[in-house]
């Protein structure tokens, strides 16, 4: 990764895997929390000057459509997989592409799906990563 907007997709599942963990920050601004996440990466330095434009959008898109995303989600699980079992981390994943893909549909899948593999790379290994490229690749609209 290497792109201010792929920075800024990995900032916007950092606040929503915040936000799922921690119900403190339920109540932080957008603006203070991202401001802590990045002030604790090493990105820092990465996006000085930028409004974030993106990383507000994919949160904010993701929090105003979760009973959405989270219903295509399931509906492209195998039978076997139960979104509650799936990892946080992993789930913010899965709901930041998931809106890039569904809803907000700006950008090819191919590359949505890419972008957010790298981002799985920063936190997971291979095996999640077979996870989130099946299930994208895979997704059943409601």
């Amino acid at each position: 990764m290497s792109d201010i907007k792929s920075f800024q997709r990995l900032f916007a599942v950092q606040a929503l895997y915040e936000v799922s963990i921690n119900a403190n920050v339920k109540d932080t601004s957008l603006d203070n929390l991202l401001t802590y996440i990045i002030e604790n990466s090493d990105l820092k330095k990465k996006i000085i000057g930028s409004k974030l434009i993106l990383t507000k959008e994919i949160y904010n898109g993701v929090i105003s459509n979760m009973g959405k995303i989270d219903t295509i989600l399931k509906n492209s699980l195998n039978k076997k997989s139960k979104l509650q079992s799936f990892d946080k981390l992993l789930l913010s994943i899965f709901r930041s592409a998931i809106y890039e893909i569904e809803i907000k549909k700006e950008i090819s899948k191919k590359i949505v799906i890419s972008e957010y593999l790298l981002i799985s790379n920063h936190f997971f290994g291979n095996k999640e990563a077979m996870i989130i490229n099946g299930v994208l690749d895979n997704l059943r609209e409601i």
